[in-house]
């Protein structure tokens, strides 16, 4: 009866040995993950002036995400606000889900409508003759199975005429 209750004993902290290199194992390697998100690297593709009329102005910012992992990663959502010559014109977001390959890039769209209204006046012309100063400041975000992992970018340049 003794024996058996050893046995019993042994075979459990066993089994709790082994869940925790396991459990241990996962972490680990969910740590090292999130850590290899923060290598993406972020930069502009490309600003095109898609359309003016006499109301709006559509600006599309071309992002390209580069992954330098030896994994694919998901871009989850993004977020950014935009300014022309220092003047924030507003705030937009992305939802759509990307995968990056390992060792890959891709471009991804941030279309954004500018209002002929408020702050944009100023900027108007800047927009339609070209020779604006752009900056792009936002987030990408990354879910994982620890929580979210946000890669912040701030990146500018010039609206060609």
């Amino acid at each position: 009866m003794i024996c058996l209750r050893r046995g019993i004993t042994i075979t459990v902290i066993i089994i709790v040995i082994i869940a925790l290199i396991v459990v241990g194992a996962f972490g680990y390697q969910q740590y090292r993950q999130r850590e290899s998100l923060k290598n993406v690297q972020i930069g502009v593709d490309g600003v095109r002036v898609e359309s003016v009329n006499l109301t709006s102005a559509d600006l599309n910012f071309s992002l390209r995400v580069t992954n330098p992992n030896t994994n694919a990663v998901t871009i989850d959502r993004s977020n950014y606000t935009i300014f022309i010559n220092n003047i924030s014109l507003g705030s937009g977001q992305n939802l759509e889900k990307v995968t990056i390959p390992a060792g890959g890039s891709v471009v991804i769209s941030q279309p954004f409508t500018v209002l002929y209204s408020g702050a944009a006046k100023s900027i108007w012309s800047y927009l339609t003759q070209g020779g604006a100063n752009w900056r792009l400041v936002g987030t990408v975000y990354f879910d994982t199975m620890l929580g979210t992992v946000g890669v912040p970018y701030d990146l500018s340049g010039t609206i060609e005429g």
